[in-house]
Formats: C-alpha cells, structure tokens, sequence
C-alpha cells in the first residue's frame, strides 16, 4: 500500500495536537514498516511557512524535523503536466487539496491519509482519515 500523508498528519505529530495526536503518530509509525508513506514535496514549505512564522520553530528546528521525515517518506512531486492538471481541477477550490490529490496520481498512490476527508471528496485518490487507514492497515496484516 502506498499512501500520501497530508499536512495536518504531520502537523498533529510536530505540535503536539490534541486530540488527533495519538492517532497521527500512529499512522506515521506505519510508514516505517508496513506501508510506503509519501509526503508532496509542496508541504514542506506549506509546514516550514507554520512552523517558522505561525510557531516561532527556528530554522534549524524545521530543517531538524524535515530531515527525519526525508529518511522515511518517499516524495511525491508535481511536474508542469500535473501542477497544469491541479491547477485546473474544478472538483477542488482549494489549490493546496487539488497539489495534494494531483501528487497523489502522478505517484500512483492508493489513499491519502487526511483529516479533512470532505476537502477530497471529489478526487480519484481516495481520502481516509487516520482510524478508517487503521484498520484498512491491520486488515491487510
């Protein structure tokens, strides 16, 4: 199973966010061992623009938790053809969604894990939040 980790997964696990915490965390350690775990190369300055503007992270800080996440996910990039392809998806108002389900076909990706399932709910790639990518995780086991 290959699957696209969206920005508010990471962003739970790096912040520390209750209530979602728990859940996040334990979809990223699936990525270490029983899943091919992507994240869109566009996230990372989505993340560092939050984490260095919004929650005074300093740069080294940010580099520091980039370079974990580089040593376990797979990047899922967008080329001319596909940012032409989201830029232009009118089952999406939000550009940011539409780069996330774009990097999500250009990989061939299976879901992509998200807790806002509603802003996907037009796409291709399916979107599951963190406790239905669980259990569709311990099925397969």
């Amino acid at each position: 199973m290959k699957v696209l980790i969206d920005t508010n997964i990471l962003l739970d696990v790096i912040l520390l966010r209750e209530p979602h915490l728990e859940l996040s965390r334990r979809v990223l350690q699936c990525c270490l061992s029983l899943v091919d775990g992507y994240i869109a190369v566009h996230t990372f300055s989505n993340m560092f623009y939050i984490l260095h503007e919004t929650e005074d992270f300093s740069i080294e800080e940010c580099r520091n938790v980039f370079n974990k996440f580089l040593y376990v996910f797979d990047l899922a990039s967008l080329d001319k053809s596909d940012m032409i392809a989201a830029v232009n998806n009118e089952a999406f108002d939000d550009l940011e969604d539409s780069m996330q389900h774009q990097s999500s076909i250009a990989c061939e990706l299976d879901y992509i894990i998200t807790r806002n399932v509603d802003d996907f709910k037009e796409g291709t790639v399916p979107a599951v939040t963190p406790e239905e990518f669980l259990k569709l995780v311990h099925a397969e086991i």
